[in-house]
């Protein structure tokens, strides 16, 4: 049907130009930050306060959505996001642009998450209520995944080479695009909406945040072993943290020429090749704390000798390693927390542990910006992984312990009813 195609077309177009609008300066904005003169801890501050307004403000934004429209949110999401990269466009090294320029971008990606999505869904939904959407996601996936690798290395090879502030002024013409397209090119499909006051449904959010929290302490009281699992967890902040946000800076290391372009296809490939392989990787034990603990101690070493290697080359491959290895233990530490999630409540947990990992990784970013000013880039990854290392281990054997013993209780009282 004409209409669907044209709601598929138009959800692919906005998704396509609003990922190149965020990835064509994916692989220099830490540098740009740099020729303004901030210092590590600087730009690490920029990255945290991103990570607790996107927190936040996750929450509310579907609230937002669901009242205002999905359309009128997602010309929010690019005004909104549009100032914030352009105040970092114009910013001469105030740190209250930094500040602001964080504050507006975070809103602005919570307004966009899930926003488009759900509108094209619910639109096709009115026409085809049996419609299957299994190859639309995966096309945009594969279109995304394409556009943003090219969009990426233009930014960073071409307009990078010529001004670092470019890519940023591109980001904030592909999102007025985007906009453009979206007031000329979305409708709203027909629903009908309640007349209530949309404070009163935002402040129900922040509700539903804290009764999220408390009912997760309530829960992981009563059940120690996951409570161990989501600790064991949150040290890989410390790894990711530097090498995830600092990598620009550490690869360019002073080069005149921008050649970040190339690390960044090679980084978004690995990331690929290493969700691939973590099937493979987990089903060489059934113990999968082994396969964490090996993945952790991996991941440190590549790390270690990334920094302590003289050669550039070898430097950048282990690198790359550490991203694979990072990508691969991703799907698995996710597959096994909801493994060993008991009871009903899955989506409370999985929401208190997003809340935990958020806290864990605003701290690795404010150690590691702290970390980086005083003892240089090289220094903190190395300071911080081994920090993760001497945590994770030990509760990964705490947590292995537990998960044995609750096997060995759970088989008596097998025994003793039979």
């Amino acid at each position: 049907m004409k209409e669907i195609k044209n709601i598929i077309n138009t959800y692919y177009t906005i998704n396509i130009l609003y990922g190149m609008g965020i990835a064509v300066f994916g692989a220099t904005l830490y540098l740009y930050m740099q020729s303004l003169h901030y210092s590590y801890a600087e730009i690490n501050i920029f990255l945290s306060i991103f990570w607790i307004v996107s927190f936040l403000t996750e929450t509310p934004s579907g609230i937002i959505a669901d009242t205002f429209g999905r359309k009128n949110t997602l010309i929010s999401s690019c005004v909104i996001r549009s100032i914030g990269l352009l105040f970092l466009f114009i910013d001469w090294g105030n740190i209250t642009f930094l500040i602001l320029g964080a504050i507006f971008t975070a809103i602005g990606e919570s307004l966009k998450s899930s926003t488009l999505d759900s509108w094209m869904i619910d639109s096709i939904l009115a026409i085809d209520k049996k419609f299957a959407f299994d190859r639309i996601f995966s096309v945009n996936s594969m279109a995304g995944t394409t556009v943003n690798l090219l969009s990426g290395y233009f930014g960073a090879q071409v307009l990078g080479n010529i001004d670092l502030s470019y890519p940023v002024l591109a980001g904030i013409i592909l999102l007025i695009i985007s906009m453009v397209v979206a007031i000329f090119k979305m409708k709203e499909p027909k629903r009908n909406l309640e007349e209530s006051s949309h404070l009163t449904s935002i402040d129900q959010s922040f509700n539903m945040l804290k009764a999220t929290t408390k009912e997760g302490i309530h829960f992981l009281k009563n059940d120690k072993t996951f409570f161990l699992i989501c600790l064991s967890f949150l040290p890989l902040s410390f790894i990711v943290s530097g090498p995830g946000n600092q990598w620009q800076l550490f690869f360019q290391n002073g080069t005149k020429d921008i050649n970040t372009g190339y690390i960044w296809i090679g980084l978004n490939l690995c990331s690929i090749l290493g969700a691939y392989l973590s099937r493979k990787i987990s089903s060489l034990s059934e113990n999968k704390i082994y396969i964490l603990i090996g993945s952790t101690i991996f991941n440190t070493l590549s790390i270690i000798l990334c920094v302590l290697t003289g050669d550039y080359l070898i430097a950048l491959l282990l690198f790359l390693l550490h991203v694979i290895i990072t990508a691969s233990e991703e799907v698995i530490r996710y597959t096994f927390l909801n493994q060993n999630i008991k009871n009903e409540n899955r989506s409370t947990l999985l929401s208190f542990f997003n809340t935990l990992e958020a806290g864990a990784t605003i701290l690795a970013l404010l150690l590691n910006g702290f970390f980086s000013d005083f003892f240089g880039i090289g220094n903190a990854w190395l300071i911080m992984s081994i920090i993760s290392l001497v945590i994770s281990i030990p509760v990964y054997l705490i947590v292995n312990s537990t998960i044995k013993k609750h096997k060995l209780d759970k088989s008596n009282k097998v025994m003793k009813t039979i």
